[in-house]
Parts: structure tokens; sequence; C-alpha cells
């Protein structure tokens, strides 16, 4: 696979969550972060390729690889570190859900929880509308969501799903369990009722205008996230 762009190559680079064949980078590019991508590919052992841009042009394919690019295996999955999770439902949109892995990563969420799904044709537009974050965060695909999730809640964490229903809480009133574990649902399909069920809490985003649709993914990741940060480090 061909990842293009600096700052998926830097992220490559630095996380180690893929193996590297070889890095293929325009000679005229000389930039501070071109050549600290260049000690660091040698300090890795990692071959790099200094090629004319016409050359480059034979490899890369994207508009915007910014005169780098490399060639990459699939990420592996990671064990989860301490701290909260975010499980990421039916986001099918790549760039929608690198968004949300840019905003979960800046926030201090370290860990995502993904619904099961082939990402690997999808890996270079993560890479990018993430700005490099889905290479920064511990990632792990769901097999069976329901034992998956149902192992971490026998671990301690406490379940909030995000669902505008009858005993919904509003999320601006809630202080956060020290463990938690947050589900966000897609647009189409929101959380599945087999997975609402297993919820310790639901809670719905109160707005502030009489707006009757819901917020997309990313938007209510925000909130979320955001909330979470400003109780976390209060702390």
């Amino acid at each position: 696979m061909i990842i293009e762009g600096a700052i998926s190559v830097k992220a490559a680079l630095q996380n180690k969550k893929r193996q590297i064949t070889e890095i293929y980078i325009s000679k005229d590019k000389k930039t501070k972060d071109f050549n600290y991508i260049r000690k660091l590919a040698r300090s890795e052992n990692v071959p790099l390729r200094e090629m004319k841009a016409e050359e480059l042009k034979e490899i890369l394919s994207g508009k915007s690889n910014g005169g780098i690019g490399a060639e990459v295996s699939l990420r592996k999955e990671d064990e989860f570190s301490e701290g909260d999770i975010f499980y990421l439902d039916g986001i099918e949109d790549p760039f929608n859900l690198g968004y949300a892995m840019r905003t979960a990563y800046a926030l201090g969420v370290k860990n995502i929880l993904l619904s099961q799904r082939d990402y690997g044709p999808l890996e270079m537009q993560l890479l990018k509308s993430s700005a490099g974050a889905y290479d920064m965060l511990n990632i792990r695909i769901c097999k069976d969501p329901f034992d998956d999730i149902a192992a971490l809640k026998n671990n301690g964490y406490y379940l909030y799903g995000l669902f505008r229903g009858e005993n919904s809480k509003d999320i601006f009133d809630v202080t956060f369990k020290d463990k938690a574990l947050f589900m966000l649902g897609g647009e189409k399909r929101g959380i599945s009722s087999a997975l609402l069920e297993m919820c310790d809490e639901h809670l719905y985003i109160a707005y502030g205008s009489p707006f009757r649709n819901s917020l997309n993914a990313c938007a209510a990741l925000d909130v979320v996230a955001t909330l979470l940060f400003n109780q976390r480090k209060r702390k």
C-alpha cells in the first residue's frame, strides 16, 4: 500500500504501527520537515529513494502528495492503554472517521474501538483526514461487539451510549466515571438496540435552539471529547 504526504509518512515513521518498505521523496524538497523525515528514516534503517518530480509522479497517484510517499504494510491492531475508550459504530465515510480520530487524539483520547469492517482500502484516506492520528491512537476492531464490549464492562468500564431517549440524561449535567467507554453511532443507524441495552447510562446532547435533527457523529464526538477533556484535566 502507498501512503502520501509528509504528515502521513512522518506518522508512520514515528509511531511504528506498520512496516515501511521504502520512502519516496522529491530530491528538490529541502525543508526542515523533509530533512527531519530523511534523518528519521535513516535512523530507523528505512530505505529512502531520492527522486525527480517526474519520476515521483509515476509512483504517487494523489494530487496532494506534496512530494513524498511511502510503501507500507497495513496498520497493526493495538492493546489499549489505561484511559477512556470511544467505540465508533457505523461511521462509514473515511474522511468523517478520520476527522473524528483527529479530534479524539487532540483532546487526549488514546483508545478507539471500531466496528467490524475491512479498513485496509481506507487507510491512506484515514491517515490524511486524521492528520496522522490514525497511527497515533491505540485502535482495535470489534470481532464481536457484544462480546468485546461485555469484556470491557466486566473489566470495570462504565458504558455511556449517545442516545436521545426518554430516560437519557443531559450530557452537560453528567460527571463521567473514572473509567468510561463512550458509544457513538453513525448517522444512518445509530447504536444498535442490543448495545444500548448494555449501557449503564444513555446521554443526549442538549441544544441551545429548537433544533430537531441529530448532530452527525463527528460533531457529537467533538462535544463528548471536549467535555471529557475538561473534566479529566480538573482532577
